[in-house]
């Protein structure tokens, strides 16, 4: 028998496979994400993103930190790790779940906008600024509300605060508490997923209305091709964090729950690093702190990829004359 099945654990047939997988998944994903929030702090070679995906990039940064608690501590094989660190993530991780899901929404959001109306600018108004801040900060808000309440939780009821012997987290064990959080996180999935319909409905109508003037179009597949792989990734890994498949899958559980869960944070900073503007930023870097000839065509200041999916109006209408003066 294994020693990972003797310590009393449930990771399937192959323990020690589940936990490399597990730990260097997280382990890649948080250094990668650590990479892409200090290159958006730091890099003056980038064009400025939508306020939502920094929210989204440094809380899957976060999650990670809390999933690596137990690993951290050094008790991730034991079936039962001190209680405080238990509550501590506990709390954190229900707080964290909320608070990334919320900021995904606001990021599909934010994308509609910008494709309906064009590149979103800085508010100016004193009522249109406090809606951006409130926009901002509700992320966070969700996340010190939520973790509160799970804190307490645990402070009353500590039998329930437990580790969970298929993964290496711990959990709050209430039925109240979690039908309260996988109805806010069935809630947000939910008007993620109409406002990603809306989004591909808007796409399709200017496209459409690209091929019928003969123009060039001004969308931005890649950033259509992130967005959807994300949304993809969030939602299964929302269904089975909350366990909302576990009569489906059975035995397969643990399994099916590694293979999402543990490569959120890791297929954030994939999908969203992969920018050409990003990449250019750290071959520049790279070239400079190892002394090699830059590519001439890296300059101090790159050319950004489109912050949104589409142009503005005005820029669309200026495509449209110059293709209309190119035709004749």
């Amino acid at each position: 028998m294994d020693s990972a099945d003797a310590d009393g654990l449930s990771l399937g047939p192959h323990p020690r496979s589940v936990q490399i997988i597990w730990f260097s998944s997280l382990i890649v994903g948080q250094a990668g994400l650590a990479l892409l929030s200090l290159t958006f702090l730091f890099a003056k070679c980038l064009a400025p993103r939508l306020s939502a995906l920094y929210d989204l990039v440094f809380l899957a940064l976060l999650d990670t930190i809390v999933y690596l608690i137990l690993f951290y501590s050094g008790e991730y094989r034991s079936v039962n790790p001190s209680y405080s660190q238990c509550l501590v993530q506990a709390a954190l991780k229900y707080g964290n779940d909320s608070a990334f899901i919320l900021s995904s929404f606001l990021l599909v959001y934010e994308t509609l906008k910008s494709a309906i109306h064009g590149p979103l600018n800085p508010p100016h108004s004193q009522s249109s600024r406090g809606c951006y801040l409130i926009l901002r900060t509700l992320p966070y808000f969700s996340y010190l509300i939520i973790s509160a309440c799970a804190f307490i939780t645990g402070l009353v009821s500590p039998v329930k605060v437990i580790r969970l012997k298929y993964a290496f987290f711990c959990i709050i064990s209430d039925n109240t508490f979690s039908a309260i959080m996988n109805l806010n996180m069935i809630i947000l999935a939910s008007a993620t997923i109409i406002c990603q319909a809306a989004l591909l409905i808007v796409l399709l109508k200017r496209r459409k209305a690209s091929r019928k003037l003969g123009i060039k179009s001004v969308l931005d597949t890649s950033q259509i091709l992130r967005i959807s792989i994300f949304n993809l990734w969030e939602l299964l890994g929302l269904l089975l964090n909350t366990g909302t498949m576990v009569k489906v899958v059975g035995t397969t559980r643990t399994a099916i729950s590694f293979l999402s869960i543990d490569k959120v944070p890791l297929s954030v900073f994939l999908i969203f690093a992969s920018q050409k503007d990003i990449l250019k930023c750290w071959y520049h870097s790279f070239c400079t702190m190892a002394a090699l000839p830059r590519d001439k065509s890296c300059p101090e200041h790159y050319q950004s990829e489109p912050t949104t999916l589409v142009g503005s109006d005005k820029d669309y209408l200026s495509s449209t004359d110059e293709n209309r003066t190119e035709a004749a």
